[in-house]
């Protein structure tokens, strides 16, 4: 019950507080007789009625002697009418004695507080105020003020009632009275249940929360019937310690006279921006609000200064010392002068931020006036727009800190569905700024404990209501699109494990998209769209002039049958999670997907004649001549039916059919192909696109047919042969048969994209078919390959680099301990064959590096001396930006060994040898672009030849030309960084052979804002938590590379920075919401994974906070994708990830004892001759990673192909 924060252990308040609190009471006895008529009844202190205030309170409820202890004598409060206005329910009152009762020992016997300090000495600041202050700051002048007298016990008891402090329903275990006054002022705007009686009554209830601001006037009769607010501001202003300003500014917005309880308000809420701004309370506060002179003054210099706060100008005001940060500094905007407080680091890069937006302008400040009554701070926001919001269902971040800010699925209101409305002008805008939704089927408003007597049932997260009301900020943070449109069990699964949540989770979170995906597809299928059709200036007008957000009028207006259908019986009906998992899904398509409710449907079941149990007469089938157009169903590319599995006995009868081309083509193009080859009445000179795709698909058929007859007489080398030559040759035809359709007719009514669709999912099931019959031991399906080769050891940095040798050896001992070696299904290879060493430094490197950077790095590396390390091989000119990229003389052969081995991997996985292969190959590449360093960075990043990108061209390279010949390849980063690089060489503009997707930690809020006037020399400031070391003596501000990922130039690439922590939870948001559905639109031929694991939450570069299984969830994401589109291809090619531990002891003579030295025993996997001696510090801050690094990540991320290996 306690509401103020306890002193040193002990749950007492301090001395300190108890002052501040009793001055705010009066518990003399003459005023203790004073707030008691002589009937009993409570008397008004000054002149306001003795209204109740308590929103959970009946009106008519009575207050017995037990509900004030302090006060001997029964008191009766006063009958009263319910306020028309009145909106909560009746409930009884359980006690309400003030939760300050302990200060009431101290015998404090003020009667009140006056102002003891002149007018003169308070307004009296604008010889000190710096003039950037007084600039935006116009102060009205306060004429005298009577003071407001100090609460009775009955007063404090009501306010704590009506702001519900201590309250056992309180959601916020912070909300109790603060120490100081400023936090107390705050109560002003908390949120108060107002329907505690149901509650008790009914556990399971939804708690309606309002602003408590918000409640007092609408209950209020007139403009001096705020009393819940009145109560307020006098236990504020009876504080010890309120400034005398403070107290005048808060006695004036009650004194003032006003016309209604709204216009009240308003001054009240401009009473509590003031006191946050006023140089006046600041200084009586104890802020110094005068800038001093030069910086050797103190930190008050910066008093003045204009800074960038949240993309918005701001100034400071103010500094007072801070003994936890050394210094706070309050600053306030420009627009509407809501001030807030900076720590130093925060101020520096509030001034950087506004600096850089100076330079960038190109222009002086200019002179800002005082702001007007209207804000635009949030103009920001107010077009911001989510695709699908016309369905009404988005994903959004909860308030509730029980929702550990997940996104969850919810459903936007209308404006026309909200509540309460807030009055004055600083809760107006910023109204702007919100709308209201309701989150499906949440997991955070469920009993907390085991034993509650709700229900029997064992999964407690899905007790509590099926809804919950919020009001949420419009950013891009806390809202994004709702990417599905049916549910998916293995996109769910995966979805879920990056939230971080309990398993038993996933029930609630399954019937929460469930929910989704019915009212998006009811209202998709049977509600008018007017509403979306309206142009942005239409919505933008009715947004304003019903003071909402655009989203709150763009989102439909839902049936409230709709609404109101029994959703929880309909989900208790459908499968439990633990049911679909334990059953084994069969191959065939479709069968992943979760029915969907139809809302629809069952508001006809509730409808005559269906409710009366008779059903509607089908009408006679129509009767159609000619050959019909073939419905066309989307469905996903999953595994061919089960008759296709080599385990599954056929008989000779059977065998025959087993290869007609309806086992390949759906109906859909089956029809298509029957229609064309009714079309007698045409006369075609050429053959017809349908035409040919129909003979390539059919002669691709019987060339598997043959190969399956032939191949048990085949040797083991001939197998691989044709195996690789027979599927390179279906993904060729794949592409051709999509150039075909742009040579013939396609029928109308048709869609053009629609028969691409389903002839790609044609060709992928010949590509699984043969797979899954010519597949042996070691070789084809099930299997997953690791390759390396120890040449890429002689690539040697200097010892105090991240980027160690020992990343190879440490990356070979987490792939064998997930399998690779031993499992005769997860290959270990290491040597590249000599055959892609010859197409890689010969064809694929120079078309992914420009001539003059191939030549300059070779002539650097060959100047190096055989015994020399650690030598900078990628500075400019200049002699910058090689500091962190060094080498030795073996580093040129590394690097292309690197690529050699990626363009393998890639063979083996499309030719068929393997599903998946990863590539544990340095130094990485993905900085490292078609010149030196790429897209303006500053430095390579370790990187020196790009294995991904030249991958990538090698897979699209013709076959006639050395290449696989596939058509689209897609490349997946999920380096912490931006593979600059790689973007550079496949996308710099759109290419739509290519799909570069990068996540990353970074974004515009980081590292700045770009236009087409920045000087980017700028930006050459500080490589940001990125490499460990400043580079070549110019820093870069912000995250390397810098801002190149901060936006997606074109179509071809999708950039997400993840901002300055990469978290899980923002991971695996990103993957399920935006990359999946981008990569399969896209449809890719082949999926690269630039596999960074420098995101773990142990890697010295402290940028992620993601875990080992989190690597593994991501790679089956990926997987999954890869599944979907293109039969499961999927490789990666190790990028980043430095949380390798030292790997040897130390033979340090000056320490006497070094039995207690921890490193990492590689064991036979660290060569002989390596060497990893690291400097103390660095050894220090790599120790963590013994417990989990580099080398679980790379077990789990084999882990994950492993799970995914099987068509």
């Amino acid at each position: 019950m306690g509401s103020r924060p306890p002193n040193d252990g002990e749950g007492a308040p301090s001395d300190q507080s108890d002052d501040a609190y009793s001055n705010a009471i009066d518990i003399s006895p003459e005023k203790r007789h004073e707030s008691v008529s002589e009937n009993g009844h409570a008397e008004p202190a000054n002149g306001v009625p003795a209204a109740n205030i308590e929103p959970n309170a009946t009106h008519d409820s009575y207050m017995t002697d037990e509900s004030i202890e302090d006060d001997p004598r029964p008191v009766k409060r006063q009958k009263q009418e319910r306020s028309p206005m009145d909106v909560s329910p009746s409930s009884p009152v359980s006690g309400i004695a003030p939760t300050v009762d302990k200060v009431f020992a101290l015998g404090n016997t003020h009667a009140r507080s006056a102002l003891t300090t002149s007018t003169d000495d308070i307004d009296d600041y604008s010889s000190i105020i710096h003039p950037s202050v007084a600039e935006i700051i116009k102060l009205e002048i306060i004429p005298a003020v009577e003071p407001l007298e100090c609460l009775s016990l009955r007063d404090m008891a009501e306010l704590e009632s009506a702001l519900q402090i201590g309250d056992t329903h309180s959601y916020d275990d912070n909300d109790g009275w603060r120490p100081d006054w400023g936090g107390n002022l705050l109560h002003y705007d908390k949120d108060v249940i107002v329907n505690k009686g149901y509650l008790v009554a009914d556990p399971n209830a939804k708690p309606v929360r309002v602003k408590f601001c918000d409640w007092v006037v609408s209950n209020a009769q007139g403009s001096n019937d705020l009393r819940g607010l009145e109560l307020l501001f006098r236990f504020i202003y009876n504080m010890k310690g309120t400034p005398a300003m403070a107290k005048k500014i808060l006695a004036y917005a009650l004194q003032r006279p006003a016309e209604s309880a709204e216009q009240r308000l308003e001054f009240i809420l401009n009473a509590v921006l003031r006191a946050s701004y006023d140089p006046a309370v600041l200084h009586q506060d104890g802020w110094t609000i005068k800038k001093a002179e030069t910086p050797e003054e103190g930190e008050a210099f910066h008093i003045g200064r204009r800074i960038m706060w949240q993309r918005h100008e701001a100034v400071v005001i103010a500094f007072t010392p801070d003994e936890t940060y050394g210094g706070l500094w309050k600053a306030a905007y420009v627009e509407d002068l809501e001030t807030f407080d900076l720590e130093p680091g925060e101020l520096q890069n509030a001034v950087r931020k506004w600096e850089l937006k100076q330079r960038q302008s190109g222009k002086k400040r200019s002179i800002i006036s005082a702001p007007s009554s209207g804000s635009t701070r949030f103009a920001a926001t107010a077009n911001f727009n989510v695709d699908g919001i016309e369905n009404g269902i988005i994903l959004a971040v909860p308030t509730s800190k029980a929702a550990q800010g997940v996104l969850w699925p919810a459903r936007v209101q209308h404006f026309i569905e909200g509540g309460f409305t807030s009055s004055g002008a600083l809760r107006r805008n910023s109204s702007k700024n919100q709308i209201q939704v309701v989150f499906l089927a949440p997991f955070w408003n469920g009993p907390q404990a085991p034993t509650s007597k709700v229900s029997d049932a064992t999964d407690l997260y899905s007790l509590g209501p099926l809804y919950d009301f919020d009001t949420i900020e419009v950013s891009e943070y806390n809202i994004q699109r709702y990417p599905f449109d049916e549910i998916s069990m293995e996109k769910a699964r995966a979805g879920f494990r990056f939230l971080g949540l309990p398993k038993s989770v996933f029930a609630r979170y399954l019937d929460a998209h469930r929910l989704a995906v019915a009212l998006k597809t009811y209202s998709i299928k049977h509600m008018s769209k007017e509403h979306a059709s309206r142009s942005d200036d239409q919505v933008m007008a009715s947004a304003n002039l019903t003071e909402s957000h655009m989203l709150s009028v763009r989102t439909p207006i839902f049936p409230q049958v709709a609404l109101m259908l029994p959703f929880d019986f309909v989900l208790a009906k459908l499968p439990h999670p633990s049911e679909v998992a334990s059953a084994k899904l069969s191959d065939d398509e479709g069968t992943d997907h979760d029915p969907i409710i139809d809302i629809d449907a069952i508001i006809q079941t509730m409808t005559p004649p269906a409710c009366f149990g008779e059903k509607k007469k089908d009408s006679p089938r129509e009767q159609h001549l000619g050959v019909e157009t073939p419905k066309y169903i989307i469905n996903p590319i999953l595994s061919p039916s089960s008759v296709f599995t080599p385990a599954q006995a056929v008989s000779q009868k059977d065998e025959d059919d087993l290869w007609t081309l309806n086992k390949f083509a759906s109906d859909f193009l089956v029809g298509l192909f029957q229609r064309q080859s009714h079309s007698g009445d045409l006369v075609i000179d050429t053959i017809d696109g349908l035409e040919y795709m129909e003979k390539l698909l059919t002669s691709l058929i019987a060339k598997l047919k043959r190969l399956s007859d032939l191949f048990s007489g085949y040797s083991t080398s001939q197998k691989k042969a044709a195996l690789r030559n027979l599927l390179c040759h279906c993904l060729v035809i794949k592409g051709h048969g999509e150039d075909s359709l742009e040579c013939g007719t396609i029928p109308p009514n048709v869609s053009k994209q629609a028969i691409i669709v389903e002839w790609r999912k044609a060709c992928e099931r010949i590509y699984k078919r043969a797979v899954g019959k010519l597949s042996s031991q070691g070789v084809g399906n099930n299997v997953t390959s690791v390759l390396t080769d120890s040449r890429c050891n002689g690539h040697i940095t200097h010892s105090g680099t991240f980027e160690r040798p020992v990343r190879i050896p440490a990356a070979i001992k987490g792939a064998k301990r997930a399998g690779a070696g031993t499992d005769p299904n997860v290959l270990l290879l290491t040597q590249v064959e000599d055959s892609f060493l010859i197409v890689a430094e010969d064809v694929v490197i120079p078309k992914a590096h420009k001539l003059t950077y191939i030549k300059r790095l070779k002539t650097k590396i060959a100047s190096i001396a055989h015994n020399e390390t650690g030598v900078p091989l990628t500075e400019d000119s200049d002699g910058d930006g090689g500091d962190d990229t060094m080498g030795s003389r073996g580093s040129y052969t590394a690097a292309v060994v690197g690529v050699a081995a990626s363009l393998m991997a890639a063979d083996m996985v499309v030719g068929g040898q393997c599903v998946n292969a990863f590539c544990a190959v340095r130094p990485p590449g993905h900085h490292a672009g078609r010149e030196l360093h790429s897209m303006k960075a500053i430095s390579n990043g370790f990187c020196l030849l790009n294995a991904a990108a030249c991958t990538a061209l090698y897979a699209t390279t013709p076959v006639s030309q050395g290449g696989l010949g596939l058509r689209r390849v897609c490349v997946i980063d999920f380096d912490v960084h931006h593979g600059n690089g790689t973007q550079d060489i496949l996308c710099p503009t759109y290419d739509p052979r290519f799909l570069y997707v990068s996540l990353h930690a970074g974004g515009a809020y980081i590292n700045g804002y770009d236009n087409e006037n920045s000087d980017d020399e700028m930006f050459r400031r500080k490589v940001g938590a990125t490499r460990g070391a400043y580079v070549g003596g110019k820093k870069q501000d912000g995250i390397f590379p810098g801002r190149c990922g901060d936006t997606s130039p074109h179509e071809g690439v999708l950039n997400i920075p993840l901002g300055q922590r990469v978290t899980a939870s923002a991971m695996g948001a990103a993957l399920v919401t935006q990359v999946s559905p981008k990569v399969e639109a896209f449809s890719p031929d082949l999926i690269i994974l630039s596999a960074g694991f420098d995101a773990h939450v142990n890697d010295p570069l402290g940028m992620g906070g993601l875990s080992a299984e989190d690597f593994r969830s991501v790679t089956e994401v990926a997987c999954q994708m890869a599944s979907r589109s293109c039969s499961g291809r999927i490789m990666s090619v190790l990028e980043g990830g430095y949380g390798v531990p030292c790997c040897q002891s130390r033979d340090d003579l000056f320490l006497p004892n070094n039995s207690d030295e921890r490193f990492l025993d590689l064991g036979s996997d660290l060569p002989p001759d390596m060497k990893d001696e690291i400097p103390f510090t660095l050894r220090q801050k790599l120790d963590k990673c013994h417990a989990e690094g580099f080398l679980e990540c790379i077990k789990e991320h084999v882990n994950g192909f492993i799970n995914c290996n099987k068509r």
